[in-house]
C-alpha cells in the first residue's frame, strides 16, 4: 500500500526531501515549546519509515517535532 503513495524518483536529495515530506506529516502543532527550541538548536527526534522499496541503500529519517528530513546524514528542510 505504501508503494502507491511513494513519490517518483528524484535526482537531488533536496527534491527527494520535498517529495518525502508528504509522507510524514510533522508534529509542530503537537510539540511543546521545549521541543521546538531543541529543534532550533539542532537536537531533533528522528523517526524512520520503511522506505527500502523506494530508496534502497538510503538512510532516510524524519524529525517528529519539525519538518526536517535527514537523508544519509544530511539534514534537509522541505
Amino acid at each position: 500500500m505504501l508503494s502507491n503513495a511513494l513519490p517518483p524518483r528524484h535526482e537531488s536529495d533536496s527534491e527527494l526531501a520535498s517529495a518525502l515530506a508528504r509522507l510524514w506529516p510533522n508534529r509542530e502543532h503537537e510539540s511543546s515549546a521545549v521541543a521546538s527550541l531543541l529543534c532550533r538548536i539542532g537536537v531533533h527526534y528522528w523517526r524512520q519509515l520503511d522506505l527500502t522499496e523506494f530508496a534502497p541503500h538510503r538512510n532516510i529519517r524524519f524529525c517528529f517535532w519539525c519538518s526536517n528530513i535527514k537523508i544519509d546524514g544530511t539534514i534537509h528542510k522541505p
